[in-house]
């Protein structure tokens, strides 16, 4: 029997995002003595694979420097590198009950109460339309002009907004819509 992909998937993802934070942190001894050396290739390519995770870690920093800077310290390091990892494995376990669902009954994996469904449709292609605008201006340790994350930006948009637009589409024309959810086993 081949191994669930729902438990697969996230394992993976939180051991490659292991392997990348490690990097990174070698990276950085490396080029400790250089004035001003940049965001290490391996961090940008973590958040490259996981992006939507970069928008709320970059706001949860930039509200902790500008309201809370005494607890920075104790977010960023360790215990932040343990809130990414856990967030990217709950992230690619909701990822992996979709791909799940969507084999299964061509559907997202949504809530079965009509009205909470439309909800997280708007809210899900709502972030997929926001998220170009939002990178382009308010994530500045990656330069705007950095294709290696606007791409994945784009790609992860496009998926929301073609995923849950077509289930809020579909929620809205099919009266049974409420009653036929996707059912993992």
């Amino acid at each position: 029997m081949r191994p669930k992909l729902r438990y697969a998937l996230p394992l993976l993802q939180v051991l490659l995002a292991v392997a990348l934070l490690v990097w990174t942190e070698r990276w950085e001894r490396a080029l400790m003595r250089q004035d001003m050396p940049g965001v290490p290739p391996p961090f940008i390519l973590l958040i490259a694979i996981n992006f939507p995770l970069a928008i709320p870690r970059t706001l949860m920093f930039r509200y902790f420097s500008l309201h809370r800077p005494l607890l920075l310290p104790y977010l960023w390091g360790r215990w932040g590198d343990i809130a990414l990892v856990t967030a990217i494995g709950m992230f690619w376990f909701w990822v992996s009950l979709n791909i799940e669902s969507w084999h299964q009954s061509r559907r997202v994996f949504m809530f079965s109460w009509k009205p909470l469904r439309l909800a997280g449709d708007t809210i899900a292609v709502g972030v997929g339309v926001i998220w170009p605008f939002v990178f382009r201006y308010l994530v500045p340790p990656f330069p705007s002009t950095d294709w290696l994350l606007f791409v994945p930006c784009l790609l992860w948009s496009a998926a929301l907004i073609l995923l849950f637009g077509r289930d809020f589409a579909q929620c809205l024309l099919t009266p049974k819509a409420s009653r036929t959810t996707a059912r993992l086993t």
